[in-house]
């Protein structure tokens, strides 16, 4: 008798343990586990909050720069850029769709610039400026060998801003690259010489679009004056806030460290801290992935759409949250979530933050637009900052 209730204790428990692992059922994920203030946990849109400091949608992307001088922040923002100032407070915000193309396509220089076709925004001041290219040399390689250096060697020594470009956003065939000088308040656009390979972000033998930071010319490194930004950085996988767009992961150190004319000087910086992102707890909501009923082992280890119940201690208080976190079968639940600050020397000048949430979970197809809507729609940067007084 007494085998007979083991064998119906291990049958109870086995089937219990397959309810809270292979269905929707809460049982150890239950409500009954949290505290009845978990409900009141806002997500991260609607604007969650600490006695001092919020969480605010920003308007913008990576890579997220910051400017030490004017103590400014700069997001990419589609073709354009979103300028934020110490308190997190938006200054200035332009996605330039307007024009046929833009430097910011992979933002290969730091600077708070966006090169176009016929000008120069200068997002740089209280207010957005265009000016217009005074000159456009060599466009149809006009230019002989000994021209060309004579010329260019000139803008360069009179420059006050030098900055080269990739072949991103002209035509391929044509083989030349452009670069942008500032003499006297005045832009001007001088092409390559076609199949010019003497530039940095060309030595590693990888694409153009791997470019990360700042392009130098063999020789004549660019001149960004006081112009230079710097990124952030978050310390759970220590991913800068730079932006590459051949690469699926972030730029970290690893990457770096294995690219060739690649390089940020960010690196010797110290960006430990005390801030943290932490999930409390997490509730089974839907499946994500079941495979059917001949697809082992997906049928009987499925994997879960949880929400997650998230902690962040920022400045020493704590801001709680809710979202989206996807569970796979034995797995830790994956919520990709990242706190980008800047260097523990420059904290004391503003205490912004931004939150990365990049939980991709998919889209689906909208008839009526043939845009892929995401899932996910809370995905994106947030900024934390200090609240309004």
């Amino acid at each position: 008798m007494k085998k007979i209730y083991i064998i119906f204790l291990v049958l109870i428990i086995s089937f219990v343990a397959f309810l809270d692992r292979c269905t929707t059922i809460n049982i150890t994920t239950a409500d009954v586990f949290r505290p009845n203030s978990y409900q009141k946990f806002k997500e991260l849109p609607q604007n969650p909050q600490s006695q001092n400091y919020e969480i605010v949608l920003a308007e913008g992307d990576f890579p997220v720069l910051y400017d030490s001088i004017r103590n400014e922040f700069y997001l990419k923002n589609h073709q354009g850029l979103s300028k934020y100032d110490a308190s997190g407070n938006l200054l200035i915000s332009n996605d330039l769709k307007n024009e046929k193309y833009t430097s910011i396509f992979d933002f290969s220089n730091f600077i708070p610039y966006v090169f176009a076709e016929k000008g120069v925004y200068d997002f740089s001041g209280k207010k957005m400026i265009f000016i217009p290219f005074s000159k456009v040399l060599n466009y149809d390689n006009e230019l002989s060998n000994q021209d060309f250096k004579r010329i260019f060697e000139s803008y360069y020594k009179n420059a006050e801003i030098v900055a080269y470009d990739t072949n991103r956003n002209f035509d391929y065939k044509r083989e030349c690259l452009p670069m942008y000088f500032k003499i006297k308040n005045e832009w001007i656009l001088l092409f390559t010489q076609k199949g010019e390979l003497r530039f940095s972000h060309i030595q590693n033998g990888k694409l153009d679009d791997e470019t990360v930071g700042q392009i130098d010319f063999q020789g004549f490194p660019a001149k960004l004056s006081d112009k230079k930004l710097i990124v952030l950085k978050e310390t759970k996988e220590n991913n800068y806030s730079a932006y590459s767009y051949s690469v699926s992961e972030k730029i970290n150190d690893d990457f770096l460290n294995q690219s060739i004319g690649i390089e940020l000087k960010e690196k010797k910086l110290d960006y430990s801290t005390q801030n943290f992102v932490e999930m409390l707890s997490r509730k089974k909501e839907e499946y994500y992935f079941t495979g059917s009923y001949f697809d082992l082992p997906d049928w009987v280890t499925p994997n879960f759409m949880n929400t997650g119940f998230f902690k962040l201690n920022y400045k020493g208080e704590d801001i709680f949250f809710k979202d989206k976190v996807l569970k796979h079968y034995n797995k830790t639940p994956q919520n990709n979530l990242f706190l980008y600050e800047l260097p523990k020397k420059f904290r004391t000048k503003t205490k912004v933050a931004f939150l990365d949430y990049n939980l991709n979970i998919g889209g689906v197809m909208n008839n009526e637009t043939s845009e892929v809507e995401p899932l996910n729609k809370n995905a994106g940067l947030y900024i934390v900052k200090p609240k309004k007084k």
